[in-house]
């Protein structure tokens, strides 16, 4: 997850009992993804993409680049670029209605994905080709390219999403219009129609860019927050070791220590070892698996931390 700096962590006295041999507790503040533009939280789950073909080559052309580029986006965003957003593509039927529960719930069922964009067939406007007008340069260039000519396209797309992890349990919808534009270079005596015709090469490129944009309102958002972490002064040196590697964000190595305390006999101490390691899998993008640990402490014996983190849990991933 993304963090601040080591300044950005306050100590705090003895949170927990004011007694010898007594858990204490200092805050890390970290910096955690909220939820999107769009009103989804994304955090921690897993995208699948498609987009729809038909018979037409150019929306088809633009549909697959659109949505390779909307994916690109999540993955720079959420998976640190790493491929990990399945991308498919779904021949259209006639008539069929692509905003329909059904087929997004199959979809998620058919990739394995807890969330679904779903890309309906594109609207695309006819190229607008401006005046051809003459390359500006120092440099000698081939009499086929030495006049650039601007050609705008309008275009509309629909795009569905359903998270099967929403407590809304619905699909949402979003419609964009726009103008992307490319430059074509000719000789300065192409008619219109040809600079338009040579445009249309160029829409995978345009559609990149498009998806890229499109990704926009699903992106993470962040927001500051405060976490507290547990440790016992004086007491095993593993507790101290530990808390400096958390105080330092380094919570792999802080969870490598915690794990040999969940044994010990102490049953307090068992509890506070399991919630940091709930808190350092949380921190590590393991939700699912924090919360796990979190039921162990409490089964041990509850700290008063434990409710305060299941809620934040909620909060950033709405488990």
């Amino acid at each position: 997850m993304k963090t601040t700096s080591i300044k950005g962590i306050i100590l705090v006295s003895a949170l927990l009992a004011l007694v010898s041999c007594a858990p204490q507790a200092f805050v890390v503040r970290p910096e955690m993804r909220g939820a999107s533009k769009s009103g989804l939280n994304l955090n921690g789950k897993t995208f699948a993409v498609v987009y729809v073909t038909g018979n037409e080559a150019n929306s088809n052309a633009f549909n697959a680049s659109v949505a390779d580029g909307f994916a690109t986006r999540l993955e720079e965003d959420y998976f640190g670029g790493s491929r990990e957003v399945g991308l498919f593509k779904m021949a259209s039927v006639p008539g069929a209605d692509y905003s329909n529960k059904d087929t997004l719930v199959n979809l998620v069922l058919e990739s394995g994905k807890d969330v679904v964009f779903l890309f309906d067939v594109p609207e695309l406007g006819s190229p607008i080709v401006g005046e051809p007008m003459k390359v500006a340069t120092n440099k000698q260039v081939p009499a086929d390219s030495s006049y650039v000519s601007n050609v705008a396209m309008t275009f509309t797309t629909k795009v569905y999403v359903y998270d099967s992890m929403n407590k809304d349990d619905k699909v949402l919808g979003f419609t964009g219009s726009k103008s992307l534009a490319t430059d074509v270079y000719s000789n300065g005596k192409a008619s219109k129609n040809a600079i338009a015709a040579a445009s249309l090469r160029n829409i995978p490129e345009m559609a990149q860019k498009a998806g890229n944009l499109a990704a926009a309102s699903f992106l993470s958002t962040w927001v500051q927050d405060s976490f507290y972490v547990i440790y016992y002064d004086g007491a095993e040196k593993t507790w101290n070791t530990a808390a400096n590697y958390a105080y330092s964000f380094e919570w792999d190595k802080a969870i490598k220590e915690w794990m040999t305390l969940v044994n010990n006999k102490n049953a307090e101490k068992r509890s506070c070892a399991a919630y940091n390691i709930a808190l350092g899998c949380f921190m590590s993008g393991q939700p699912g698996l924090a919360l796990e640990w979190l039921d162990r402490s409490d089964k041990d014996m509850p700290v008063s931390l434990s409710k305060q983190l299941r809620e934040k849990i909620k909060q950033y991933t709405g488990r």
